[in-house]
């Protein structure tokens, strides 16, 4: 660190030079002003981190820009730490801070890593390596139709929807070859850390120079990762989830985001962002780098912005390995296609004894956690509810508790009703837990594990992948971690217990999340191209969701979803602002939001506003909160609103759900 001098008095301050600069605090603060004015006799780089005093305390903050002696008396910067934050993430910031209405107080924290300034020792971490088979497989004729306009289009952003296992990745692979080879980086996003084992281990065969980066690395590592990034002259491959954005990475040629459909692209505490929206801001000031969204299901938003914008959609309609899956559809309302277990239709049991016999891989997806969604007690109905969201508790059986997934409260499990004290207590609905446990009765003498949010650190999807992929695990289970791009050569059984788990939830992308996660779930079957079995379990076979996501038919879903959002007045057709807020009371909320409402609809034009209504999760701790749904053709305008809120107000611009 370099202690920087103060002026001592007013002669002192005249007879040396002083430099005045913008400073951004970093985190939360006070007041409406971001950017603070201080002053130093150093000079001082852009993007410089500092310390400055702040109140009675010390902060750090970012040197933003130079600027001329204010009227008002200016403190001094304290100190001048190491680090220097690149100008493109700078500029990346300060754009981020105004697209989505966030302050860059917020932003710079979410960009910069934890620990600023601090001296500490690093522990030498052996990364976990993953073995595949060679990748380096010769392009087909379609993936090299597929590369040649990336690499020679003037735009920016290309859009390549391949179905499941047409070789999105062997065409992100050549794109890195060619950046590569100009000494260029490459930045690689993925929804989960479960799948950077899997494509680390595909570039790692092209480059010496990949670097794997997810919240799972200690404070200290993250942070000596971005001083050797930021000071690094050679090319580097980067992958990881949306936070890998803000790598201090000097020269980016090409970003891909892989499976970009996924929820976990979207930041939904504060600076709220999408990750695709800010990979093709990062692109741009990477000096117009290319930018590849890859998906077998790119959301209907995306797909449809692109086709009105002339934005290129590359097509992969050939599976890279001929595929011999069969899909079925079992009606869960015909029980007659049960046998006598309560989970597993006849049809799925036996495909999965078939796999057992074989040795092959089986995959039972459901995308909810725990032993059951619901206790309630027979006598009164009485229900277990969380104390804080007013939710139901969830069973988790081999904890012996009950547990809120919303806010993570848990309590012992109940042996009487709290109201009439009986003994009966039921539990409805089932999870993830459920299921292992129902399987681990079927077949004791199989391997067995199951991956979602209980599982603990060390037996993740990522740190077992290797297992995964060399057979030692038999039976999967999990909720939609196990969905997104897994390539597994044995697996040949995929069963989804319960298709219809996201379909009807109130909101205007339900059914799309539905159609995705049938999709993607099927598309893990059979990759190796031999024969493979696809069971879907749904009490709603004849809904579009499932029909075109067990068809693997895009097009069909997208016009389907296209017209109800176009009835509905939804995205992509019109921009969304979702506000809300909470009282003590639901009268106050609700008489608080229904007064905004009409203070909105004076002060904008142009805008339509639906609600007030109950929050998706209305009583969390002691507050209720309501919510309004600001639509506008000008996003200008819900970024206005969204800066201009009274306090008590929260907001979320282009909201991917309502929940």
């Amino acid at each position: 660190m370099k202690p920087v001098r103060s002026a001592g008095s007013e002669l002192y301050a005249i007879l040396i030079s002083v430099n005045y600069y913008h400073v951004c605090p970093i985190g939360t603060i006070a007041g409406k002003q971001d950017l603070l004015t201080y002053h130093s006799e150093e000079v001082i780089q852009i993007g410089s981190i500092v310390e400055v005093p702040f109140g009675r305390t010390k902060k750090q903050a970012a040197v933003i820009s130079v600027t001329s002696k204010p009227e008002f008396v200016t403190k001094p910067i304290s100190t001048v730490l190491e680090e220097v934050v690149p100008q493109h993430l700078i500029a990346l910031s300060n754009w981020i801070s105004e697209y989505y209405a966030a302050r860059l107080t917020t932003v710079l924290q979410a960009v910069l890593p934890k620990g600023l300034g601090k001296k500490r020792r690093v522990k030498e971490e052996t990364a976990k390596k993953v073995t595949r088979s060679n990748v380096d497989h010769p392009l087909t004729a379609e993936q090299k139709a597929a590369i040649k306009p990336i690499q020679s289009s003037e735009n920016i952003t290309h859009i390549l929807h391949g179905i499941t296992g047409s070789g999105k990745t062997r065409v992100y692979q050549e794109l890195a070859k060619k950046t590569l080879a100009e000494k260029k980086s490459v930045l690689v996003l993925v929804p989960e850390i479960s799948l950077t084992p899997q494509l680390a281990a595909e570039f790692e065969q092209l480059h010496d120079h990949v670097l794997v980066l997810h919240s799972g690395l200690t404070e200290a590592k993250r942070h000596t990762n971005w001083q050797m990034l930021k000071d690094s002259k050679n090319p580097w491959v980067i992958v990881g989830p949306r936070s890998s954005l803000f790598s201090p990475l000097q020269n980016i040629g090409l970003i891909v985001v892989d499976e970009c459909h996924e929820p976990s692209f979207v930041q939904d505490s504060q600076p709220k962002y999408s990750a695709l929206r800010v990979a093709r801001k990062l692109a741009e000031l990477s000096g117009n780098a290319k930018l590849v969204l890859g998906s077998a299901t790119p959301l209907v938003a995306d797909y449809f912005v692109a086709s009105a914008t002339n934005t290129p959609i590359i097509e992969l309609n050939s599976p890279t390995n001929k595929r011999d899956t069969s899909v079925d559809i079992v009606d869960m309302r015909d029980r007659d296609t049960f046998g006598t277990h309560p989970l597993f239709s006849k049809k799925l049991l036996d495909a999965m004894n078939k796999s057992i016999t074989q040795n092959e891989q089986i995959l039972l997806f459901h995308n909810r956690r725990g032993t059951a969604r619901m206790s309630l007690c027979s006598n009164c109905g009485w229900v277990a509810e969380c104390p804080n969201c007013h939710l139901p508790l969830r069973l988790h059986h081999d904890k012996g508790e009950l547990r809120c997934h919303t806010c993570g409260h848990s309590e012992r499990l109940p042996q009487l009703c709290p109201e009439c004290k009986s003994t009966d207590i039921d539990f409805k609905g089932y999870g993830s837990k459920r299921i292992e446990s129902e399987v681990r009765k079927l077949f004791p003498e199989t391997e067995i594990a199951r991956f979602d949010g209980d599982t603990p650190t060390e037996e993740q999807l990522h740190n077992r992948y290797q297992d995964l992929y060399d057979n030692k695990i038999q039976i999967i289970i999990g909720t939609q971690g196990i969905a997104k791009g897994l390539d597994l050569p044995n697996l040949n059984t995929v069963g989804i217990v319960q298709a219809d788990s996201e379909l009807f939830i109130p909101d205007y992308s339900s059914a799309e999340r539905s159609f995705q996660l049938t999709t993607q779930v099927i598309g893990r079957a059979g990759r190796s191209g031999k024969p493979s079995s696809v069971i879907i379990q749904t009490l709603n076979p004849d809904h579009p969701a499932i029909v075109y996501g067990a068809s693997q038919n895009y097009k069909a879903f997208y016009n389907y979803e296209l017209n109800e959002r176009r009835a509905e007045h939804m995205p992509p057709l019109t921009y969304l602002l979702q506000l809300t807020v909470g009282y003590a009371s639901a009268k106050s909320a609700e008489e608080a939001a229904q007064k905004f409402k009409q203070v909105l609809k004076q002060k904008y034009t142009g805008i339509h506003v639906r609600g007030p209504s109950a929050a998706f999760h209305e009583h969390r701790g002691t507050q209720f909160y309501q919510q309004l749904i600001v639509s506008s053709s000008q996003r200008s305008v819900l970024v206005k609103i969204a800066k201009e809120l009274p306090a008590r107000w929260q907001f979320t611009l282009d909201p991917i759900n309502l929940l």
